[in-house]
């Protein structure tokens, strides 16, 4: 082989190697340096974090918060009869407000939130769902208002309830424009980590981010060289050094292409390292998350508790904000639900309570805002032991600041025929996902233009539709800012 052909065969594998490259040009810290920075973290640096969890496939809401009353049980147990939960195995839950008249329970497979909703650190958010504007059933018939995109379809509803907006919006997420927002007032990383954070992959939710998204394993945050590692033997050394003698003689390559993709390859590289260190070297939290029967952490307890993890590294990270991405799949219960909704639910309760709790170790509950969505709710009367794609659902709101114990939005009547079901109890829904993504914004710091501008149709809903009161310190400060002048001393 001559020369020739060595130095294009040496550039056919640094091209290949593009997958590990990142393109981040931050400056790197040493494990020294970010221990130091875990300790100078202050206490008066006002941090918060948001965390979506996506319930891929369409949660059942309608077993998963379920009227206890007599009537309303009755006409519930008429439209779904092979579904219908038992009434004395529900969870009564004794909401404060929202309950509309009506004795809820939640699914028996959910006590730790039921806990949590009980002592007041969890909410719900009665049929939340995609809407283009308020609608009722004749509009809906009528097609006189506008329509989310192709209803009741898996990837349509994904990609709308994660986008949301105008032509122009959807084309990134509402999680990626609240990230843009947040690093254009200053909010960036000091490590140059983008503020979107995901756990499950590419997501349509912190999509077109112009600070771009991180991915972070269910186990923790990967390292690129990782095959150059382990196992530690003759081989892998050798390999090892292989690579970085490619690397090395790109970035003295003749080719200014071929330069920079060595160093963009050795950046990234280093870049995994500081983040890898930043999260292996933050304090240990000891909160049990949940496991199988085997004893090992289910691949959501996991997940979460990485998040934790990736919080208490914020100050080594150089984070203030932090907007995480985590799903987990299999709620598309078209048959066999009864088998493995229960499941589904008791992993979300305990995952979700387990998180909490690591912020309260954490010091930070009240900083930590997390929410469910999902693709859809699902229909309320049965197609043999399972249900099809609905229209609106619950979420769950969790935190140290969520004024608890409440049922926020509108409840749907549980009933076939009634003023919002569409066909098969797909229930139009009374709150917009736009109005749950602006109060997190709202939350987050961003202001009421800013609130608009990622949620263009929020004008379609009226006065004070970017804000429901769900979190108290951002209560006190919109009512302070909209509070009448005081009278001057006379």
């Amino acid at each position: 082989m001559d020369r020739i052909d060595k130095a294009n065969e040496r550039r056919r594998f640094l091209l290949g190697a593009g997958r590990i490259a990142l393109g981040s040009a931050a400056a790197m810290a040493t494990l020294g340096q970010l221990q130091m920075a875990h300790a100078a973290t202050r206490p008066t640096d006002k941090y918060k974090a948001l965390v979506c969890v996506y319930l891929f496939g369409g949660n059942d809401s309608f077993n998963m918060l379920v009227p206890r009353s007599a009537a309303a049980y009755a006409t519930y147990n008429a439209a779904r009869p092979a579904l219908a939960l038992a009434q004395n195995a529900l969870l009564p839950i004794t909401p404060s407000a929202g309950a509309g008249g009506v004795e809820w329970g939640l699914h028996p497979s959910m006590p730790e939130l039921h806990g949590l909703f009980e002592s007041g650190q969890a909410a719900l958010l009665g049929n939340v769902g995609p809407l283009v504007a308020p609608t009722t059933r004749a509009d809906y018939q009528a097609r006189r208002v506008p329509l989310p995109p192709e209803l009741f379809s898996h990837v349509d509803q994904q990609a709308y309830s994660m986008s949301m907006g105008s032509e122009t919006a959807a084309k990134t997420g509402w999680g990626a424009r609240i990230a843009d927002r947040l690093q254009a007032a200053g909010f960036g990383s000091s490590l140059g980590l983008p503020i979107g954070l995901t756990l499950s992959g590419a997501n349509a939710w912190l999509a077109g981010s112009e600070s771009g998204m991180y991915a972070l394993g269910s186990a923790g945050p990967p390292r690129l060289d990782a095959s150059l590692r382990a196992p530690w033997d003759g081989r892998t050394r050798a390999r090892r050094d292989a690579f970085n003698r490619l690397i090395d003689a790109a970035q003295r390559d003749g080719s200014a292409f071929v330069r920079e993709h060595g160093r963009t390859n050795r950046r990234a590289i280093a870049f995994s390292e500081s983040v890898f260190a930043a999260i292996d070297s933050a304090p240990a939290i000891s909160t049990a998350f949940p496991t199988d029967a085997s004893g090992r952490l289910t691949r959501f307890g996991e997940t979460l508790r990485t998040v934790a993890r990736t919080i208490a590294a914020r100050g080594a990270l150089g984070q203030r904000r932090q907007v995480f991405f985590v799903g987990i799949g299999g709620w598309d219960t078209h048959d066999g639900q009864p088998a493995t909704h229960p499941n589904l639910l008791a992993q979300v309760s305990q995952g979700l309570t387990a998180f909490y709790n690591a912020t309260v170790e954490l010091g930070i509950a009240q900083d930590v805002t997390t929410f469910t969505m999902t693709d859809f709710g699902r229909t309320l009367n049965n197609n043999g032991d399972g249900t099809d794609h609905g229209w609106g659902g619950h979420s769950w709101i969790v935190g140290g600041d969520v004024v608890g114990r409440r049922i926020y939005g509108r409840m749907p009547e549980y009933a076939l025929g009634s003023a919002l079901d569409v066909g098969r109890g797909r229930m139009i829904p009374t709150t917009a996902i736009e109005q749950l993504g602006s109060t997190m914004a709202r939350w987050f710091g961003l202001g009421f233009g800013e609130a608009m501008e990622i949620f263009p149709n929020l004008r379609n809903f009226g006065p004070g539709a970017d804000y429901l009161p769900m979190l108290a310190s951002s209560n006190r400060v919109l009512n302070d800012l909209e509070a009448p002048p005081r009278a001057g001393k006379g």
